[in-house]
């Protein structure tokens, strides 16, 4: 399972981790990209990658193209069936340019088989915040129709489409707080007597370095996670629980028809 998107995305996959193995024993608050192989006793890999790259300055900013293609190089080796899985989305940067440039990409690595999974947008700066930007109503409505776009051109393409615009827009009280009042999950440490397993105490996660300036692309490294390794750990909130329940409802509903054929 590849992931490719903002912090929304990466709560929707700690949220896939916890649900598949029962528990959560690593995190990381990542801005580049993770692979984890130890979900669902060794047989599946997820791998994320985390687009746009906002804090760089434009001209040295990844592509989008760019880095779709980095995610897979490094998860390789990939499947061409939907036993492979692609979800892409994000808060409010995503558009239909980038649902045509997925499938580029997965036609051109030969990948046009897997299931991609597009999650829409969603709210998080119609709220007044201190130092952060906030949507007038007129953006608000450009949101909305941006967000019918990419849910039909998603259809069209044949990939599935999860709405979430209409759920972060109608559950505005349950955003966590932050600076950024887009995050709809949060990760909390799980108190526990027994002592650490193998497995939280050996697992390591690879993530990217950068390479030098003016690439936005990075090199991979491995790194244990020393403050987390040893824990157990538990994704809270209802909004990110929602859509990524209807996430797994999609994953579960094309495994059954495949069985079924």
């Amino acid at each position: 399972v590849l992931f490719i998107g903002d912090s929304t995305n990466r709560g929707m996959m700690y949220f896939l981790m916890e649900r598949v193995n029962s528990s959560l024993k690593d995190w990381g608050k990542a801005h580049d990209t993770l692979v984890y192989q130890n979900l669902n006793g060794g047989r599946t890999q997820v791998s994320y990658s985390y687009y746009p790259q906002f804090w760089l300055e434009k001209n040295e900013r990844p592509t989008f193209r760019e880095a779709l293609l980095q995610l897979i190089h490094r998860s390789q080796p990939l499947l061409n069936s939907n036993q492979t899985i692609l979800v892409v989305g994000g808060v409010q940067w995503l558009n239909t340019n980038h649902l045509r440039t997925v499938q580029e990409v997965l036609d051109r690595e030969s990948l046009g088989d897997i299931l991609v999974v597009v999650k829409s947008l969603g709210m998080g700066f119609h709220l007044p915040v201190d130092g952060i930007r906030s949507l007038s109503l007129t953006e608000i409505q450009n949101l909305f129709r941006e967000n019918e776009d990419i849910i039909s051109t998603a259809e069209h393409l044949g990939y599935e489409a999860i709405d979430t615009f209409g759920i972060t827009m109608g559950r505005h009280k349950e955003f966590l707080q932050g600076r950024c009042a887009c995050h709809f999950h949060e990760v909390e440490k799980l108190r526990s007597s027994k002592p650490p397993d193998s497995l939280a105490s050996t697992t390591k996660w690879t993530r990217t370095t950068q390479t030098g300036p003016g690439t936005g692309l990075s090199s991979l490294s491995t790194v244990q996670d020393t403050d987390q390794a040893g824990g157990t750990f538990h994704i809270r909130g209802p909004v990110n629980q929602v859509y990524s329940e209807i996430l797994l409802s999609r994953l579960c509903l094309r495994a059954r028809e495949e069985v079924i054929r």
